[in-house]
């Protein structure tokens, strides 16, 4: 797996969910998994993106998203996350 490339990859999917309205956010929650393969630089690489539940806020979800990669030798897998609050709970920085 070309790390770089499969982190763009995850990073993109996750500013595309991180965008996303709450309400359909709170959807994925309870949705459970989506995968699907993408192609990278020649390399098929399956993607998994979860959305669950924040445990350090209350109005909170966290994205998580994991590259699998294609080598039949060896496990190659690469994870992101990132948590998202409600945007009406999220506090200004002082």
């Amino acid at each position: 797996m070309k790390r770089a490339s499969a982190y763009a990859v995850l990073a993109s999917e996750l500013e595309a969910f991180r965008l996303l309205p709450w309400p359909i956010l709170s959807e994925h929650v309870i949705a459970g998994p989506t995968s699907k393969t993408v192609d990278v630089e020649g390399e098929e690489l399956q993607l998994e993106i979860q959305v669950s539940k924040a445990t350090t806020r209350q109005q909170a979800v966290r994205v998580t998203a994991v590259a699998f990669g294609p080598s039949h030798l060896q496990m190659e897998r690469l994870e992101e996350s990132v948590t998202v609050a409600k945007l009406d709970t999220a506090q200004a920085p002082q």
